[in-house]
């Protein structure tokens, strides 16, 4: 088992809390909609600024925030939920949109998100395998 930085409680309800955020903000989605371009993209940036929050707490691995303490364990929970909430909302908004350009817009959609999953995995693994931004606790 890797040796998490974290308490393990705090790792455990983050992952926990962020995969019951996914399929209820993909629900909310239905029945509060967003279908206005400029709410979309202030939603895309404030995913961005608080997946830029969980980075850099990770690369101040092992003594990040707030470490050992309550207010930095529900600062870890917080932002893990917040981001797999806004992620999956603006998602479920998008593809919404694009079904009403036709099967072809949705298929692009898919391609790109995976492409951009493939793009970001490949980049977390070159930082963290090649270097020291990550540090073992």
């Amino acid at each position: 088992m890797p040796v998490l930085c974290v308490d393990t409680t705090a790792y455990h309800l983050a992952t926990e809390l962020a995969l019951l955020a996914n399929p209820l903000c993909c629900f909310l989605a239905f029945f509060v909609a967003c279908r206005r371009p400029p709410v979309l993209g202030a939603l895309c940036a404030f995913s961005v600024v608080v997946a830029s929050l969980i980075i850099h707490t990770a690369t101040l691995s092992p003594s990040p925030w707030l470490v050992g303490t309550t207010q930095g364990t529900f600062l870890i929970i917080l932002l893990n939920v917040l981001w797999t909430g806004c992620i999956s909302y603006t998602k479920v908004n998008v593809a919404s949109i694009l079904q009403g350009y036709g099967e072809n817009a949705l298929m692009f959609c898919g391609i790109i998100t995976q492409l951009g999953s493939c793009i970001g995995a490949i980049c977390i693994f070159i930082i963290s395998m090649r270097t020291s931004s990550f540090k073992a606790c």
